[in-house]
């Protein structure tokens, strides 16, 4: 393809289908609803295969599955974990990852559990991570979304 197909105006393939996307935008259509209605009302029937239709399908998946990739990764961004490990010396605490000191540090493991479970509620969406006393085997885990 040359540089005119990608410029808008051009008239080339690509600009057409963000014309038609464009269009539809402005007729109040968004998002998916605005491809898949395009889509149908220039072709009548998905899958024609027209070099057009091809394109707008190619287009229509991988925008969907930026979309989709892009809310996986906002979520776990923002998806705050709490973990509660057993120290050394005795007692249990609470740690949210990433930090390099406990959040609270508790004599036994039941109040080390009810503490990360409190942060947890009041930082949505979180989770927590509860060890077994040899720190490496994971006992139970609980989101709050």
């Amino acid at each position: 393809m040359t540089e005119l197909d990608y410029r808008p105006g051009s008239g080339g393939v690509k600009d057409n289908v963000w014309d038609e996307l464009n269009e539809a935008a402005r007729q109040g259509m968004g998002g998916r609803t605005a491809r898949k209605e395009v889509a149908l009302e220039e072709v009548g029937q998905p899958g024609s295969g027209g070099v057009k239709d091809n394109v707008r399908d190619e287009l229509a998946e991988s925008q969907e599955s930026l979309e989709a990739q892009g809310w996986a990764l906002r979520t776990k961004g923002e998806l705050k974990t709490y973990a509660v490990l057993p120290r050394l010396n005795g007692g249990w605490t609470v740690q949210a990852e990433g930090a390099g000191r406990a959040s609270s540090v508790h004599r036994t493991k039941p109040e080390a559990v009810a503490a990360a479970k409190e942060k947890a509620r009041g930082q949505r969406p979180s989770q927590v991570l509860v060890y077994k006393k040899d720190g490496l085997e994971l006992q139970e885990e609980k989101t709050y979304g």
